[in-house]
């Protein structure tokens, strides 16, 4: 199944050949980066691959591509090529990426291969390039250069005002090194060549000029539609007033009046299609909390009752009145069921609650405080289990009428509303 994929992902692999690809007839990208490649091979079989990724190889050639004429990108940046060949046969070729290489150590004639091509991006940045007449010879020699990236390059150094002057000899160039070319700029670098500085100064100052004044008539051109605007709607207004019509009563109907008149007409006659039973539910509601008022639980059945109505006349387009009416009375009576039920159980609630009411003033009246207690306590031995048992016969006596009390303030009460505390519970110790 290699011929089905287009795309190929080798890199990474520390492999020191490209090899075994003849069956991968439909590799449209290759990306073989960051291996040990010394050439460009095995490629003869890949007749429609568009992108190869060869950067961060050992390739000291460009060869092998002569069957791929396909080719619109290249990218060998970050290898050893010393020289620009191998790309006569690709007639489709867009961006070639070659940075940082060792290109233009023997002159102009290591690029003289790019004259006439047909590329558009071309990244020679970072390599040996010393030679400046690359821009007169090969440069401008490129007619569908756009993009151009050649800092890094000695030549730039000897390329007097080198941005202005490969601006103005690369008539097409939209983008160079870190930043684009405008038109201003353009104009800027033409005017520098004429004449200097001081033709240049002139004319950035004619663009200012030529800019505030294009600001002006785009400003007055507003401002006049504006005036226009007002002055058709106040002859309008003055013929209304002297007419014996309005504008409901005209007999000549306008096209925005018409069209107004369709579509409240196509909404009477589809009042109950576009009808939001669920906006004008949630619409009540605001207003009910608004004024106040808890909002009703039955209009939500209603609503829903509605939906499912609606929902049976979609289902059975052709159902008859008779069907549509049960359908109606059953939803209606399944909502006041609901209600009803409703209804029983919030009563039963109510009869579960348990009104009884605590009343903490006497609770302990007949039993001596905490700190009373605290204070005469003694070390329990032999010889107060006696007075220590009396006491605790006391406390539970005292809650015994603490009972009668709450069970005779609330007949209706089964057991008393507070359970008896642990500590009355008395066991001697065992001798």
């Amino acid at each position: 199944t290699a011929e089905l994929n287009d795309k190929l992902y080798i890199q990474y692999k520390g492999w020191k050949r490209l090899q075994n690809l003849d069956n991968w007839t439909g590799l449209k990208a290759l990306y073989a980066e960051c291996n040990a490649f010394a050439r460009i091979e095995g490629l003869t079989n890949c007749r429609n691959l568009r992108s190869l990724f060869l950067q961060e190889n050992c390739i000291r050639r460009i060869e092998g591509l002569e069957n791929c004429t396909e080719l619109w990108n290249i990218n060998l940046s970050n290898n050893f090529i010393e020289r620009i060949e191998g790309l006569d046969k690709l007639k489709t070729l867009n961006t070639l990426n070659i940075a940082k290489n060792r290109i233009g150590a023997k002159g102009v004639e290591d690029l003289t291969e790019l004259i006439g091509t047909t590329i558009n991006c071309l990244d020679i940045q970072d390599n040996l390039i010393w030679d400046p007449d690359v821009l007169p010879e090969v440069l401008m020699q490129m007619s569908d250069l756009r993009v151009l990236y050649l800092k890094g390059n000695p030549c730039t150094k000897k390329i007097p005002n080198y941005r202005k002057t490969t601006t103005v000899n690369c008539k097409e160039l939209r983008y160079l090194d870190d930043r684009p070319v405008f038109p201003e700029d353009r104009r800027a670098a033409d005017a520098f060549n004429r004449g200097g500085l001081e033709e240049e100064r002139a004319e950035r100052r004619r663009i200012r000029e030529e800019n505030s004044a294009k600001h002006d008539a785009n400003m007055k051109a507003f401002n006049d539609m504006i005036e226009a605007s007002k002055r058709q709607k106040r002859e309008k207004d003055a013929m209304r007033s002297e007419d014996k019509f309005t504008d409901e009563t005209d007999p000549v109907e306008s096209p925005e009046r018409r069209m107004r008149k369709q579509i409240d007409q196509w909404k009477d006659e589809h009042a109950d299609e576009i009808r939001d039973d669920a906006r004008e539910y949630a619409e009540k509601c605001l207003a009910q909390e608004r004024r106040g008022e808890a909002p009703n639980t039955t209009d939500v059945k209603a609503v829903e009752a509605n939906d499912s109505v609606s929902g049976t006349e979609a289902a059975t387009p052709g159902g008859t009145k008779e069907a549509k009416d049960t359908a109606t009375e059953l939803s209606a009576e399944d909502v006041r069921e609901e209600t009803e039920e409703t209804k029983r159980e919030a009563s039963k609630n109510e009869a579960k609650q348990d009104h009884r009411k605590l009343v903490y003033e006497d609770i302990w009246d007949d039993l001596p405080s905490p700190t009373s207690t605290t204070q005469d306590a003694t070390p329990l031995h032999k010889g107060n289990i006696k007075e220590r048992g009396h006491t605790a016969a006391t406390e539970a006596t005292s809650y015994t009428r603490y009972a009668e009390k709450t069970q005779a303030a609330h007949p209706d009460s089964e057991a008393p509303a507070v359970v008896p505390p642990s500590k009355f519970a008395f066991s001697p110790p065992a001798r």
